[in-house]
């Protein structure tokens, strides 16, 4: 199939996911991929590209869960020598946490 609109090639890239989990890895709202795919609202250049690359790339890599994330996190950063990047990244999370929503989103897209 080949999308004729933006609003289609959002559903199309998609595919079986959530709106929730979808919203989540393009790092927008699931409000806004409602919307994106409704045709009320247009996304940014960089969700479109994101989604014209799923919809065109021979294999889609799944979209991790946050389990699946932390698993991963937490063989790696057990290794020996990791202890920088253990500081590095939960120096990162406390200034994530410092931010406000609103910082946040503005973050998330650009």
């Amino acid at each position: 199939m080949t999308p004729r609109s933006v609003a289609e090639l959002v559903r199309a890239a998609r595919k079986n996911r959530s709106q929730k989990e979808f919203a989540s890895w393009l790092g927008v709202k699931q409000s806004s991929v409602s919307r994106y795919e409704s045709g009320r609202s247009s996304p940014s250049t960089e969700v479109i590209n994101r989604c014209m690359h799923l919809v065109n790339a021979d294999s889609v890599p799944d979209i991790p869960s946050a389990e699946e994330l932390a698993r991963r996190l937490r063989v790696e950063l057990d290794q020996p020598g990791m202890a920088g990047v253990r500081v590095a990244l939960s120096s990162l999370l406390d200034a994530v946490r410092q931010m406000s929503p609103g910082d946040q989103t503005d973050r998330q897209m650009h």
